[in-house]
């Protein structure tokens, strides 16, 4: 069975609510060589030591702290160190803009292209929209798509 959709006013309560949250948020930045190796370094902690509490070789560390800097290190193997450093793996996902705007804008293209599509269709007839009455419409879409939150939103 699938899961319930949440209504379009939940959806954008808990828009409201998360876009609060990171807003409030002050993420720091990656250290230079990366998160491990910057704890193990701070606790006084050589990747011998590190690898040999992770019982895994050195070269295993180092490749560890090589894999987290390029972005391809594991959740299990980051979840591995934190516990052995002695600390807690969190991760987050920090929205480049509010989610609300996101989803303005995404309403926004979705409400462009489907009126493109009936507008092309209409000039066949010599009955297009004229531009200014295109845009009226595309606003006008543009805010019913946000606020019922349409199934197709992020239909590409």
């Amino acid at each position: 069975m699938r899961p319930k959709k949440p209504s379009p006013r939940t959806a954008r309560q808990a828009t409201r609510r998360l876009d609060k949250k990171l807003a409030a948020l002050q993420a720091p930045t990656v250290p230079r060589g990366g998160w491990v190796r910057a704890i193990r370094t701070a606790l006084g902690m050589t990747q011998a030591q590190l690898a040999k509490r992770m019982g895994i070789t050195q070269q295993n560390a180092a490749s560890l702290e090589t894999d987290e800097l390029n972005g391809s290190v594991t959740l299990a193997r980051l979840m591995r160190a934190a516990e052995e450093l002695g600390c807690e793996l969190r991760y987050l996902l920090v929205p480049k803009q509010s989610l609300t705007d996101m989803v303005a804008n995404q309403a926004r293209r979705r409400a462009e292209q489907k009126l493109a599509r009936v507008n092309q269709s209409q000039a066949l007839e010599a009955s297009a929209m004229s531009a200014v009455s295109l845009s009226y419409s595309v606003a006008d879409l543009a805010r019913e798509l946000e606020m019922n939150r349409a199934a197709d939103l992020w239909d590409e």
